[in-house]
């Protein structure tokens, strides 16, 4: 039971901790101070005294703080407190360039108390969790040192040492001086392993466990000691057949990449033969087959090419051709056996009808799989002739849809895909007739009986596949351009018709999902591509590998939030601020989450785990897509308003090297090998990259640079002006759209002006004034671009807009918007900065009047332009006939290009009309509101 003075002790203590929490921290000094002068002199409370000091905004304080707090890590004897070293720890850690302070800190407490285990795992627990390895390392030594009956301490200074030599920050001394300690360490680990296992417990800095034999090979993996890794995984102790390992298949996969890496491949030959030896005994075949990896199978391949000797191919076939004999079902198996056929091609010692023919038996057994297609396509890459001839031999067989959809597959890719000159609208309206007449006979006959007891609709089908085909034969009639090919707006209607259809049947189906979302996107239908977002239900890892398709460019293309529908759950499905900052949430909590797993990692000896999760925490503070969301939430707010966001300032800031994680798998791509995948076709621009994110640093240092001048708030240079000289872009990265490149420019010649006006001496008046007057042409010209003619048209509106028949735009596509809301978002900039300049109290650096009213009176004169363009596509959309020239698209297309007689029966037959009706509605609902989103904002 603690005593009477503990429990005054701990209730004096949170009188102060409350007045902190409530930042009353005048009363919580009052009160420190108070017990300090009643004789509690202990340096507990001066380090607690030196916080609050610390913490103080005066910054007479704030200085005072951090000496008091310094002084106390200087005293000696040292601190050995555990209370008082967390609260001179937590000072500290926002303390800049006290690194060394922090960190001996702890060291010198551990030296003062060494068999304080208590303060040593602190020490360890801190460091580690504040990524500062050098210091954790250094916690471990000491622990493994002073407690060596505790065998994990060891791996743990191992594991310390092995993360400091391959850490980028890491100096290449202590690269080389980290990483040397972990090999001797972990060898002599491995080299107290005993011949006879039953005495492995009685060694404790022996390697015991596998997870510890897999932190040896990434140590040696890490180090270039390939061969050394073979070695050891030959090895009596440590070896495949040891009493650690006992065959376990991550470690066959190890030894077969370590003996490619390190080229034996005589050694390596002999251990595939080996590896895939089929015994006589049933139950020994059954242990071979689970073996099954593809790194083993890839080291066979690799070996065989690598090998000059005569008959060295077909000794290495016979290995997989015993296999398949065996299981005939092992895909793994039937792909080496192609590849290796391949390589005895290019040795001269195969021809290519011995890979038709393989190619023959490998659809025997795997024609009924979705990989199927793929298989095939990689091995015969560019040999039409022999994908034509496997295209006829899957035609010839018509025993079950899943085949006829392979054969649909490579057909696609040879002939729509890899056709060499125009693809012709007939053969793309025979392959669109052919699909949807299978489709409409699959979901009418077997296939949906089978699922006729599931009324949820939860499931994905084989046929699912031909509609998505369908839709990417559409897509390929387009326009090219020399940057990227463009699909016709009215193609994109017509696609989209289809997979409404295909998600009315599995409403669940991924792929199709996606596509729609990329479509609806491409059509300026904002809102619907949200709603259809939503319906992916994206979770945790995807917001930095998938959300990117939604959210890439949203801030310029649909910023607003849309009116909630009935389908339509949550606030972030329906308004894209929302939507961006649950997104930056995931960032945010992965960080606290990854903290927390590799802390459970390394208390349970996971460590190759736990150095994963060390880099997927980097990967994800570093994430490209984690900094353009929050440029791009910013810009959003900027443009319609809502909750100013500051709390990102830190983070659009920051300009060190990004990482790019986004992925684009879950596209079906069937196209020809060589050929840009098919998603490449349905991007809003080109993918933003360090351009793109230094474009938008530039833009929202703009505005921050604006809003000091506004409040007069001084700004200062690490923070607030930048660099004009390093506002630069690399020309080599073609990662912006020429809106975005034509945008930057002006915003740059903006940000000269606004540094100016704040007092900045790096530009001059004559500078200020001739970037003005380039953004004074800039807005002329502006002028021109946007004016509307006789039939209310603009070049413009005709460069930007759905056509629905000649000469007639009706509604806005992605570049209609995403160019209309980067121009008022520079029409806000323009219109502050002019009225700041006009303020006759202003303190700012005056600027020339006539000029200032010229351009004042442009950025108005843009401004109407923009809402009359905006309110003459609004007419248009509202115009009778819309809506059946929609519906009229999807069965029968273009007025002036139709789909064939047999093409339109089909459509008439498989798509429901009410269906159609109801997306070609709701699409022009999505018009009417991204028009009115432009239409709402002001500047």
């Amino acid at each position: 039971m603690a005593s009477a003075n503990d429990a005054v002790f701990l209730r004096r203590n949170n009188q102060v901790q409350d007045a902190i929490d409530g930042q009353n921290l005048k009363q919580a000094l009052q009160l420190i101070e108070k017990r300090i002068k009643k004789g509690e002199d202990g340096r507990f409370l001066k380090a607690w005294r030196a916080h609050v000091l610390f913490r103080h905004a005066d910054e007479t304080h704030h200085k005072r703080g951090i000496a008091e707090t310094l002084d106390l890590c200087r005293a000696e004897p040292p601190t050995t407190d555990l209370n008082t070293l967390d609260i001179l720890f937590k000072t500290l850690q926002k303390v800049d360039e006290q690194g060394d302070i922090r960190a001996g800190l702890w060291d010198k407490a551990s030296k003062a108390k060494p068999q304080d285990l208590e303060i040593q795992l602190r020490w360890f627990n801190t460091a580690f969790e504040d990524n500062d390895f050098k210091s954790a390392q250094k916690a471990a030594m000491s622990l493994q040192k002073n407690f060596p009956k505790e065998r994990k301490y060891y791996f743990w200074a191992i594991f310390l040492s092995h993360l400091l030599a391959t850490d980028s920050r890491s100096s290449e001394m202590d690269r080389k001086l980290f990483g040397t300690l972990a090999y001797r360490m972990i060898s002599k680990a491995a080299a107290d392993v005993p011949a006879d296992p039953a005495q492995l417990l009685s060694s404790p800095r022996a390697i015991q466990t596998l997870e510890e034999l897999y932190l040896f090979v990434k140590i040696l993996e890490s180090q270039d000691r390939s061969d050394e890794v073979v070695k050891v995984l030959s090895s009596e102790n440590l070896g495949i057949g040891s009493r650690i390992v006992q065959n376990d298949t991550t470690f066959l996969g190890l030894k077969a990449v370590n003996l490619g890496v390190s080229k034996q491949w005589e050694e390596a030959l002999s251990f595939v033969k080996s590896t895939f030896t089929i015994p006589d005994d049933e139950e020994k075949q059954k242990s071979v087959l689970e073996m099954d990896s593809w790194e083993i199978w890839n080291l066979l391949i690799e070996a065989t090419r690598h090998l000059t000797s005569p008959g060295v191919t077909a000794e290495a076939l016979e290995i997989p051709e015993r296999f398949v004999a065996l299981h005939p079902k092992s895909r793994n198996a039937a792909l080496a056996r192609l590849d290796l056929i391949r390589c005895g091609i290019d040795k001269g010692e195969m021809s290519t009808d011995d890979l038709l023919v393989s190619c023959r038996k490998y659809l025997d057994c795997h024609k009924h799989k979705p990989y199927a297609f793929t298989d095939i396509r990689r091995v015969l890459a560019d040999n039409k002739d022999g994908m034509a001839e496997m295209v006829q031999y899957l035609e010839n067989d018509q025993s079950n849809l899943a085949t006829t959809i392979n054969a649909l597959k490579l057909n696609y890719c040879l002939n729509i895909s890899g056709s060499d000159g125009t693809i012709s609208k007939e053969n793309v309206d025979e392959f669109v007739t052919r699909c949807m007449k299978l489709y409409g006979n699959a979901i009418g006959g077997h296939e949906l009986q089978q699922n006729s007891s599931d009324n949820s609709k939860t499931e994905s089908r084989p046929s699912d596949d031909l509609c998505i085909l369908a839709v990417m034969s559409l897509l390929q009639l387009n326009s090219l351009t020399e940057t990227q090919p463009r699909v016709p707006d009215t193609s994109l209607v017509r696609a989209a018709g289809i997979l409404v259809r295909l998600l009315d049947d599995s409403p669940h189906n991924y792929q199709a999902l996606l596509l729609l979302v990329r479509i609806q996107f491409l059509l300026g239908a904002g809102s619907l591509a949200m709603t259809s977002f939503s319906k992916l239900s994206v979770k945790q890892m995807q917001y930095e590998s998938v959300a990117h398709n939604l959210f890439t460019r949203l801030a310029t293309i649909h910023p607003h939030a849309a009116p909630p529908t009935s389908d339509v759950a949550e606030l972030k499905d329906f308004d894209p601020q929302a939507a961006l900052v649950q997104a930056l949430n995931f960032f945010r909590l992965s960080d606290a989450n990854t903290q927390r797993f590799r802390g459970r990692g390394l208390e349970f000896g996971t460590y190759v785990n736990v150095e994963e999760l060390i880099e997927l925490r980097r990967r994800l503070l570093n994430s490209l897509c984690r900094r353009m969301y929050a440029l791009d939430v910013r810009r959003a707010q900027r443009i319609v308003g809502g909750d100013p966001m500051t709390r990102y300032d830190d983070l659009v800031r920051e300009s060190s090297p990004s990482v790019d994680t986004r992925k684009y798998d879950a596209f079906m791509d069937c196209e020809f090998i060589g050929k840009p995948q098919f998603e490449v076709r349905m991007r809003q621009g080109p993918l933003p990259r360090d351009n793109w994110l230094a474009s938008a640093r530039i833009t929202d240092q703009l505005f921050s640079v604006l809003k000091g001048i506004a409040i007069q708030r001084p700004l200062t240079p690490e923070t607030d002006l930048p660099d004009l000289s390093a506002l630069s872009l690399s020309e080599a990265e073609n990662d912006q759209t020429e809106v975005e490149k034509e945008a930057t420019t002006i915003h740059k010649q903006l940000l000269r002006v606004a540094t100016f006006m704040a007092g900045s001496k790096v530009t001059s008046s004559e500078q200020a004034d001739a970037a003005l007057g380039q953004v004074e042409q800039w807005l002329d010209e502006k002028k021109i671009y946007l004016t509307l003619g006789d039939n209310d048209n603009s070049q413009f509106i005709t460069a930007s807009s759905v056509f629905l028949q000649t000469g007639t735009p009706i509604a806005p596509t992605w570049r209609f918007l995403h160019a209309v809301f980067t121009l008022l978002e520079t029409l806000k900039a323009l219109s502050q900065l002019v009225g700041l300049a006009s303020r006759k109290s202003s303190k700012t650096v005056k600027l020339p009047k006539e000029r200032l009213e010229r351009v004042s009176a442009l950025t108005l004169e843009v401004f109407e332009m923009v809402r009359s363009n905006t309110r003459s596509l609004k007419r248009r959309l509202s115009e009778s006939g819309v809506l059946t020239s929609l519906i009229d698209l999807v069965f029968q297309g273009e007025p002036s290009a139709p789909y064939e007689k047999e093409l339109q029966t089909v459509l008439e037959g498989t798509l429901d009309m009410s269906s159609v009706e109801v997306f070609c509605g709701s699409l022009m609902e999505s018009w009417e509101d991204a028009l009115d989103g432009v239409m709402a904002v002001k500047i």
